[in-house]
Formats: structure tokens, sequence, C-alpha cells
């Protein structure tokens, strides 16, 4: 082949490949990723974007206590804004409850006379009211059980002769049996005074009492 024909021959094929490339659809550039450009003009990833954005909303709710949402700006770029009209769920403190105060307690003194009630003995009404049950005994000519409404003086010297005067520790709670009385049950706690668990716990003549009911000991 001639010098001549090869010369031709390459410029046919070179204007044919020029040609093919013109027909080749033109490619689409890449779509930019929507990028925040840091303090040193780095662009930051989308994902350490929504990072950042959720770790300042974290911290404004801890600072401020003040509910957040995350929105997108204009450019695209997660943002933290405060949300309006949204309010976080508050715990309503609950007040303690209040112990209501019984009644006073009436201020007792020693009587001279007594008139026995159902339950009660010389020993219970010694301790009551604090004086010697021998010397109580010797005075009123006992040495037997006593009988309700039988009327006994009570001596107006002297103490109970031993320290367990009182025989149940109070203030109490007393859960009534049956048979009970209110006189019944402060001779079960010595030093207690009938007319005071009268007094706590509002009850009214003739001082009837129902098993199961609680009473307050003063």
């Amino acid at each position: 082949m001639s010098k001549k024909l090869r010369i031709l021959l390459a410029a046919l094929l070179l204007l044919i490949a020029l040609l093919s490339a013109c027909q080749r659809p033109y490619s689409k550039a890449p779509i930019a990723t929507p990028q925040v450009i840091d303090a040193d003009s780095t662009p930051l990833p989308v994902d350490q974007q929504i990072l950042n954005a959720t770790m300042t909303a974290q911290a404004i709710m801890e600072k401020f206590n003040q509910p957040t949402v995350m929105v997108t700006n204009a450019q695209g770029t997660p943002v933290v804004a405060t949300a309006v009209g949204i309010l976080l769920p508050t715990n309503t403190p609950v007040p303690n409850p209040t112990a209501t105060p019984l009644p006073p307690t009436p201020v007792m003194t020693r009587p001279l006379t007594h008139t026995v009630q159902s339950g009660e003995t010389i020993y219970c009404l010694a301790r009551r009211y604090d004086v010697d049950p021998a010397e109580m005994l010797a005075l009123n000519n006992y040495n037997s059980w006593l009988s309700v409404g039988d009327v006994l003086e009570v001596p107006q010297s002297g103490s109970w002769p031993t320290e367990d005067r009182a025989q149940l520790p109070h203030p109490d709670t007393w859960t009534v049996s049956a048979g009970e009385t209110v006189y019944s049950i402060a001779c079960e706690y010595g030093d207690v005074w009938p007319e005071a668990i009268i007094a706590v716990n509002g009850l009214s003549a003739p001082y009837d009492l129902t098993p199961g009911q609680v009473l307050q000991i003063p």
C-alpha cells in the first residue's frame, strides 16, 4: 500500500471516530450533597451536620428545659429551633401527706372518789391515779374484786410503788375486740385515762365501741 493511501485511510478512521463521539449523550453532573462549611472552610458531611444539630438540641433542652425541633433552613441545612407550643411533660409534685393532729388531751387531776366501770380493778385504778394499791384497798376496806357501780375513795397522797406504772407504750392505736370498753382499754395501758381516749377519738356517751374499731391512744 502506498504511503498516500495509508494517510488517506488514517484520516478517514479519525473522521469516523470524531463523528461517533459527537453522537454520545452528555453525562449529567453529580448532584451536590448539601454541606456546611466549618470554621476552617472544610465541608462537613450531611451525617455530621445532623449529629451536630442533634447535639445542639440536646444541649438546649438540658440548659433551658426548652423543647426543640430539627428543621431544614432555606439552604437545605438541618438546624435546631425551639418548638413553640410544645410542652415537655413535667412531674407534678405530690405533697407529702400531713398527719391530722389529734385533739388535745384533757388535763386530768386525781379525783376524790371513783365510780367503778366495767373492766376496772383496784390495781388498774391505782396505776391510773398514781397511788399505792395497798393504800387504796385499806382506805376502802376492800379485799376482793370490785363490782361495777362501786364508789371508791381515792388516796390523795402517795404514788405507785414501782416503775412499771405504764404497761404498754403510747401514743398507740388499739383495735377493739368484743366486750372491750374505753375503761378496760385504758387499764391495758396502765397510766392512760379513759377520759383521754374519749377526747382524742371524739366519742360520745355512753361510749359504746364496735369490734374492729380503731382507737387512737394518746
